[in-house]
This record gives structure tokens, sequence and C-alpha cells, in this order.
């Protein structure tokens, strides 16, 4: 919770996944704060606070990305003064007359960093596959046939998820060069098309461990790994299957409908 005062916004709560606080300094909390002389214009207020004012909770015990330590955090009446208190639309939207000379200064923020989760996801599913075939060289002599038709089809699809990947990136930057914000039908193409890409990733991965079998099933196992950190990794929201599908859907039928209801 948020509350505004003469001498600076008062923070008070918990928030949950506050990723990299073991080695962060500072960390951004927002939430609304119907206080604020300016709520009316914003919906949400974002506040910068050192991490030594915050007690970190022990809370994360996930099996997949378990380094990213994304321990929830509380605050109990903590004074933030004003010039630590940013209007959260505010930070992340457009701004053409920034003072910056690289592009990503001056366009909507979200879209590219809601992108970015897409390397380490990629990065992950080539990981799986290169620590696969290295495995497979090291204790096969006689390649069974099967394996290499299951590599072939993890090449193929990694290869496709690149060339998604490279889409994705050149629409954003033809974008941020031209100066244009996203429409809203382009921000759903690539939603849908970052849930495709993660998907992918994980059906690569999970084709190679299924193949591993029983055996393979251990923590130390770096296949065994990726596995986890990748299935976490595509249940983030950036990449959210059900939710991007299901508009990207629905936007589909409305452009369909709409000249049908005109005649």
């Amino acid at each position: 919770m948020l509350r505004f005062e003469p001498g600076g916004v008062r923070v008070d709560g918990r928030w949950r996944f506050s990723s990299g606080i073991e080695d962060a300094n500072w960390l951004m909390l927002n939430a609304p704060c119907p206080s604020h002389p300016d709520a009316a214009h914003t919906p949400r207020f974002l506040v910068v606070i050192s991490t030594s004012e915050v007690e970190k909770l022990e809370s994360w015990d996930s099996c997949g990305m378990a380094a990213t330590g994304s321990h929830d955090v509380l605050t109990q009446g903590l004074l933030v003064p004003h010039e630590r208190v940013f209007a959260l639309d505010a930070v992340f939207a457009q701004n053409p007359l920034a003072q910056g000379s690289d592009y990503i200064d001056k366009v909507p923020l979200v879209p590219y960093l809601t992108t970015s989760i897409i390397g380490p996801l990629l990065g992950c599913a080539e990981g799986a596959v290169a620590t696969f075939v290295t495995s497979c060289n090291e204790s096969l002599t006689v390649k069974d046939p099967r394996i290499c038709e299951q590599v072939a089809h993890s090449a193929a699809q990694l290869y496709t998820a690149e060339l998604l990947y490279g889409s994705l990136i050149k629409r954003l930057h033809d974008a941020g060069v031209s100066g244009q914000a996203l429409d809203t039908q382009q921000l759903l193409l690539l939603k849908r098309d970052r849930a495709y890409l993660a998907q992918i990733c994980v059906q690569v991965v999970r084709r190679l461990v299924e193949r591993l079998g029983a055996s393979s099933l251990a923590a130390s196992n770096p296949l065994q790994r990726a596995w986890r950190d990748i299935q976490t990794m595509a249940t983030h929201r950036d990449v959210a299957w059900n939710e991007s599908m299901q508009a990207s859907g629905d936007a589909v039928f409305r452009s369909i409908a709409a000249p049908l209801q005109k005649n």
C-alpha cells in the first residue's frame, strides 16, 4: 500500500517476486496510491527503495530459475522521499522529446522490456540441445536412428524459433528507428509470437529429456536443470500462452466480423 504524505510516500505491505534481490542494492516497487495528488492521472506509482530498507522474506523456493533469488519483500511504514516516486505509466511511456541519442530513450518501453525474456528462453533451449548432443557423442559409438531423428527435429524447431526471434527484434527495431509506438494489432501479434516461441523452446527441451529416460533424473544433470529452468521461464506472464492466444484469436474473429457487419 502507498500513502501520500507531505514528506514523501509511505510504503507498507508485502511485494512478491523481487527478482535478483540477493545481489541488488536497489529495488523498484509499484502500487496504486489513491491519496496522491496525481492519482486521477495515473493508476500506479513506482517507488525506488534501497534493499537495506526492506525485509527480505526467504520465500523463493523454486526448482527452476533458483538462482534468480526472487524473494518477497516486506516494508513497514517506510517513508520514501518524493524524488524517488514516479508515475508508473510516465516511466514507460513514449517520450519523443527525450535528450538521449538512442531511440530506446524515446519510444514506449514496455514492448521492448517484455520481449527481453525471449533471450534466456532461447539460450536455454540452445544449451539443452548442445548438452544432449555432447552427451550422446560421449556415450554412443553408433548413433541410434531415433536419437538422430529427435536431434534433427529439435534443431529444426530451434532454427524456426531463431527466425521468429529475429522477426520480433526487427519489428521492435523498425518501430524504434521510425519513432513510432506499436499499435494495438502489432502488440497483439508481438505477444502471440512471444508465447508461441516460448512453447517451441519448451517442446525442444521436453523431447530431449524424454529421450534420455529415467536414468537422467538427477538434479545434477545439466539437461534436467535446463528442463526445470525453461518450464519456470515459460510461466512468465510476458510469454503466457492462454492470455496471448485468446486475445490474438479474439482479434482475428473481430477483424473478420467487422466487414460482415457493414454489409
